[in-house]
C-alpha cells in the first residue's frame, strides 16, 4: 500500500511493508450523483434483505491516525481510487455524522494546508484554484458520491508504519456518506523505485457479511495464501490508456467467459476487461454481457421475471423460484475460475421476491466491475512483482 506525501521531486511513500492490519466490515449508504461508475440501489433494511437478514453495502475499514499529537481516523480501503481523504472540523460546511471525532488541522502541529502553486496541488486533475498564493481546493467523484474539500500535508500513521509529510484531503461538503478514503491502486512505472523489494506482494481481504467480524489486510512478506494447490492466478491487464489515467492504475483483469448453470457466456474482445473494486459494492457488467447473464439466470431459474421491489435492481423473481438460481463462475485469462455463490449475488427483496445484485449499464466503456459484495470470503493476493493476482474461498475472518 502506498500512499503519497507532498514533495517537489519524487512523492514520499508511507511504507506499509511486511504488516498486519485489522479491517472492519463498514455499511455504507451509496451514492446518489456523482459517481463515476453505474451506481448500486439505495439500502433499504425493509426491502432488501439477503436470505433472512439485512442486505448491507459492504465496504472494508482500516483504522489509523493522523497529526501531532495523533488523532484517531478511519477510511475505506480503495483499491481503485486516486484519494485519500478525511472530514476535517475546520473545513465542514455540509458534514455527516461520524464515529470518531473530525479531524481538528488546529490541534495538530505538523498541519500545513497546501497552496495552488504546490506540486502536489498541480499533480490533482480536478483541483479548484485561485492563483498560486491561494489555498488547494479540490472536487472530485467516487463510488461513493462527490468529495469537495482542501489539500494538506500532516503526519499519518497506520499500524505500525508512519510519515510525515503525507498530502490527503480535508473534505469540506457532503455528498454521499462515507468516512474516508484509503486508495490501495497500482504504481505507476516511475513511482516502482519508491517501493521495498518486500513490498511487492499484498493481500486484501474482505470481512465476512455478519456484524462485528474484522478481517485482515496483509501487506509485505506476510501476504500469503493459506490454500495448497487450491488457489487460482490471472495476470493483471496493461492497459493503452495515459499513465496518470485512473484506470491505468486501477487493478483490471481479463474476463473470458461467465457460467451459469448450463449456460456459458463468452466475453467480446471489446467487453473482456473487468476491474476489481473495493468501493463499489454491486458488481456491475457491461450491457451486453448483463442481458446475456440475465437470460441465463432466468432460464436457470424457470420463472418469469416479476417487477423489482428495490429500487435499480433489474433482475427479480418469485421467492419460491429461487432455489434454481445457479452459482456463477467467472472464467479469467490463464485457467483462473472464481466461484460467485449464490448468496453473494441473490437476495431476499421482500414480498417474496428475490433480486440478483448484479447490474448493467451501457455507460461502462467496455470495462465491467467487480463488487464488493461478490468478494465476501475471497482471499485475495496482489502480487506487484509479477503483476499477477491469485484468490481461493476461505472464512476471512478467522484469518489473522
Amino acid at each position: 500500500m502506498e500512499l503519497e506525501a507532498s514533495g517537489k521531486t519524487a512523492p514520499a511513500v508511507l511504507d506499509l511493508s511486511d504488516d498486519v492490519f485489522t479491517l472492519d466490515a463498514r455499511e455504507q449508504t451509496p451514492a446518489r450523483s456523482g459517481a463515476s461508475h453505474a451506481r448500486p440501489p439505495p439500502r433499504r433494511r425493509d426491502a432488501a434483505r439477503r436470505r433472512g437478514r439485512a442486505h448491507p453495502l459492504l465496504t472494508s475499514v482500516l483504522h489509523g491516525e493522523i497529526g501531532t499529537p495523533p488523532q484517531p481516523v478511519s477510511g475505506i480501503i480503495d483499491v481503485g481510487g486516486e484519494l485519500v481523504w478525511t472530514q476535517c472540523s475546520q473545513y465542514c460546511r455540509r458534514c455527516f455524522k461520524q464515529d470518531l471525532p473530525l479531524f481538528d488541522t488546529d490541534a495538530s502541529s505538523m498541519f500545513r494546508p497546501e497552496p495552488c502553486g504546490a506540486a502536489v496541488c498541480q499533480s490533482i486533475p480536478t483541483r479548484r484554484c485561485s492563483g498560486d498564493g491561494g489555498a488547494c481546493g479540490y472536487e472530485a467523484s467516487t463510488s461513493f458520491g462527490r468529495t469537495v474539500g482542501r489539500i494538506g500535508t500532516d503526519t499519518v500513521a497506520i499500524g505500525t508504519a508512519a510519515t510525515k509529510s503525507l498530502a490527503f484531503g480535508c473534505r469540506g461538503e457532503r455528498h454521499g456518506h462515507h468516512v474516508g478514503i484509503l486508495r490501495v491502486r497500482r504504481a505507476r512505472e516511475d513511482e516502482a523505485v519508491a517501493r521495498r523489494a518486500d513490498e511487492r506482494h499484498r493481500v486484501l481481504l474482505l470481512p465476512a457479511p455478519d456484524t462485528g467480524k474484522s478481517s485482515a489486510l496483509f501487506l509485505g512478506a506476510s501476504a500469503k495464501l493459506a490454500g495448497a494447490g487450491k488457489n487460482s492466478t490471472t495476470p493483471f491487464v496493461k492497459t493503452s490508456t495515459p499513465p496518470n489515467s485512473g484506470l491505468s492504475r486501477s487493478y483490471l483483469l481479463r474476463l473470458e467467459a461467465i457460467k451459469a448453470g448450463n449456460a456459458t457466456i463468452a466475453m467480446s474482445q471489446s467487453g473482456n476487461t473487468i476491474m476489481i473494486s473495493t468501493a463499489t459494492p454491486v458488481t456491475a457488467l457491461v450491457d451486453s454481457v448483463y442481458q446475456d447473464l440475465r437470460k441465463a439466470v432466468t432460464d436457470a431459474v424457470g420463472a418469469a421475471p416479476v417487477p423489482p421491489p428495490v429500487q435499480n435492481y433489474d433482475l427479480c423473481s418469485p421467492k419460491a423460484s429461487a432455489s434454481g438460481a445457479p452459482d456463477l463462475v467467472l472464467a479469467f485469462q490463464g485457467g483462473a475460475a472464481m466461484t460467485m455463490p449464490v448468496s453473494s449475488y441473490l437476495f431476499d427483496a421482500g414480498n417474496d421476491t428475490a433480486c440478483v445484485a448484479i447490474l448493467g449499464s451501457p455507460a461502462l466503456g467496455g470495462v465491467s466491475i467487480l463488487g464488493s459484495l461478490q468478494q465476501e470470503n475471497i482471499h485475495f493476493l496482489f502480487d506487484l512483482d509479477k503483476e499477477m493476482l491469485s484468490f481461493e474461498p476461505a472464512d476471512c475472518s478467522t484469518l489473522s
